[in-house]
């Protein structure tokens, strides 16, 4: 199910809209941000990669609330910890790593699903105006 409420008073305010239709276009950086840092994560670990990976789901945990994106926040926060138990333990077993791709693949779909939704939104919100 779309992860996705247009009813959330967003549709009323042209300036909420576009930070809702901005948070949604900036959503794939922030997941290939966590790709290519388990890619590098899969190869040895980096800290620096382990750091940009927490910080890429720790920021959609925080923010993706605020636009009714639950489900991105509940994948995000999985995420989130996962990096910051890498960061605490200075290492990233491959298995642990491989979890994390699974996870991100999820949370891929789900972004997909949101967009799809903001989409269908803004095409209705144009039909309308």
């Amino acid at each position: 199910m779309a992860d996705f409420d247009p009813d959330v008073s967003f549709d009323s305010d042209p300036l909420l809209a576009a930070i809702r239709l901005e948070f949604s276009q900036r959503l794939p950086a922030r997941l290939e941000t966590m790709r290519s840092s388990l890619m590098e994560l899969s190869r040895a670990y980096d800290p620096e990669a382990a750091e940009a990976f927490f910080r890429a789901a720790h920021s959609l945990k925080g923010t993706a609330p605020s636009f009714g994106a639950s489900e991105l926040a509940d994948g995000a926060t999985v995420l989130a910890e996962a990096g910051r138990m890498w960061i605490a333990a200075r290492s990233a077993s491959s298995g642990e790593v491989t979890e994390a791709r699974e996870r991100l693949d999820l949370l891929t779909e789900a972004v997909t699903r949101f967009r799809a939704g903001i989409e269908g939104s803004e095409m209705s919100e144009a039909a309308e105006g």
